[in-house]
C-alpha cells in the first residue's frame, strides 16, 4: 500500500493531478479486497485442516467398524456349523429313536406269540432272560436317543437365540457403518466445496493483483512523463555526493528491512525503526521540504529533496516542525514520532532516488 502512496505522493509534489488520486483509491480498495481474500484462504486452510483431521478418525472408526463386523461373521459361520450339525443330529437321533421303538414293538409282540411255541420250562426260563436283557437294553439306548435328542433342541434353541441376537448386531453395526460412511462423504464433500473455493479466491487475487500493477504502472508512466525534464543521476554520484547518513531516530531500532514483507503480495519500500511516542524525527541529510502533510496508513509524513534527484519520506509523525519550501540542514528536528496505523511507535523512512525506491541504509551504514 505504501508503494503506491509514495508514488502517488511523488507526482502530486512536482505537479499534482486528480487522475492520481482516483487511482490511489482504486488501489487501496484493491489492497482491501485482496486482504479479505488472503483472510478467507487461511480460514479455508485450517477448516480442510480440521476436517482432514475428522476424515482420518472416521476412516479409523470405518476400520474399527469392519474389523468388528468380519469377527461377527465369522462366529456367525461358527454357529451355523453348529446347528447343521445339531440337525442332522437331531435328524439322525429322531430316526434312530423310531427305529428303536419300532424294533421294541416288534419284540414286545414276538414275545406275546411265544405262547404258541411249546418251550420246556428250562427253554422258557432262558428265553425269559435273555429278552429281558434285550428290552433292558433297548430300553438305555432311547433313554440316551431322547436324552441327546433333548439336549440337541436345547443347544439349537440357544443357538437360534445366540443367532438372532448377532444378527441384530451385524445389522446395528452396518446401520452404523453407512451412518458413518455418510458422514465420510458430507465431509469429503465439504473438503470439495472449500478448494473449490479456494481456488475461486486464488484466481480473483491474481485478477486484483494484475489490475493493480496495471493502476500502478499507469501512476508510474504519469509521473515519469512529467518529470522527464529532471533527467537521471547515477547512483554513485548521488552517493559520494550526499555523503553519509544522520539516523532519523538517535536511538531507533531498525525492526524492518528495506524490501521485507509487508503483506503476502507487498514489499516494503523503506525501513521502520522503533521509537518512542514523542521522540524527535530528524532529517537525515540537508534539504529543502518538499511536502508537508498527511497521508492515510502513513499519517503526519515530511518529504525532503536532499538534491541529486534524491528524497527523504518521513512517515508516522504525529506533528511536523517545518513547513513546505523550508530548508533544512542535517541533524535538525522536522517533526515528532507518533503510531503507526498499528499503533505502535515506528518511523517509516523511505529514500527515493531518480523516483525509485532504494536501500536507506546504503546511506547510514
Amino acid at each position: 500500500m505504501r508503494i503506491v502512496l509514495l508514488y502517488f505522493l511523488v507526482s502530486i509534489l512536482s505537479f499534482g493531478n486528480s487522475n492520481v488520486n482516483q487511482m490511489k483509491e482504486k488501489i487501496k480498495k484493491l489492497n482491501n479486497e485482496i486482504k479479505v481474500k488472503h483472510e478467507r484462504i487461511e480460514v479455508i486452510d485450517n477448516t480442510k485442516k480440521t476436517v482432514s483431521e475428522q476424515i482420518k478418525e472416521i476412516k479409523k472408526e470405518i476400520s474399527g467398524i469392519l474389523k468388528e463386523r468380519n469377527e461377527i461373521e465369522l462366529e456367525i459361520k461358527s454357529i451355523m456349523k453348529n446347528i447343521d450339525y445339531g440337525e442332522r443330529n437331531l435328524k439322525f437321533s429322531s430316526n434312530e429313536l423310531q427305529r428303536k421303538k419300532s424294533e421294541f414293538d416288534a419284540k414286545i409282540i414276538a414275545w406275546n406269540r411265544r405262547k404258541e411255541s411249546k418251550l420246556s420250562f428250562e427253554e422258557e426260563g432262558i428265553l425269559k432272560r435273555q429278552f429281558s436283557k434285550i428290552l433292558y437294553n433297548d430300553l438305555n439306548r432311547m433313554t440316551k436317543i431322547k436324552d441327546v435328542t433333548h439336549d440337541i433342541k436345547e443347544v439349537k434353541h440357544n443357538i437360534e437365540k445366540e443367532k438372532i441376537k448377532l444378527a441384530r448386531l451385524k445389522n446395528s453395526l452396518n446401520l452404523k457403518k453407512n451412518q458413518i460412511s455418510k458422514k465420510q462423504y458430507q465431509k469429503n464433500k465439504l473438503i470439495k466445496k472449500l478448494e473449490q473455493e479456494k481456488k475461486s479466491h486464488i484466481n480473483k487475487i491474481s485478477t486484483l493483483e494484475k489490475q493493480k500493477k496495471r493502476i500502478e504502472k499507469e501512476i508510474e508512466n504519469i509521473i515519469n512523463s512529467r518529470m522527464k525534464n529532471v533527467g537521471t543521476v547515477k547512483y554513485s554520484t548521488a552517493v559520494s555526493k550526499l555523503g553519509r547518513a544522520v539516523y532519523p531516530l538517535t536511538k531507533g531500532k531498525v525492526i524492518m528491512n528495506f524490501n521485507d514483507p509487508k503483506t503476502k503480495s507487498i514489499s516494503s519500500n523503506g525501513i521502520e525503526m522503533r521509537g518512542k511516542l514523542g521522540n524527535i524525527v530528524r532529517a537525515s541529510f540537508k534539504g529543502k521540504i518538499i511536502y508537508s502533510g498527511k497521508i492515510q496508513g502513513l499519517g503526519k509524513v515530511i518529504m525532503i529533496d536532499y538534491g541529486y534527484n534524491t528524497i527523504g519520506v518521513y512517515g508516522n509523525l504525529i506533528s511536523s516542525k517545518v513547513v513546505q519550501n523550508q530548508k533544512v540542514v542535517q541533524g535538525e528536528g522536522i517533526g515528532i514520532l507518533g503510531y503507526s496505523i498499528n499503533k505502535v511507535p515506528n518511523l517509516y523512512y523511505e529514500v527515493r532516488m531518480n523516483l525509485k525506491p532504494i536501500n536507506p541504509m546504503n546511506f547510514l551504514k
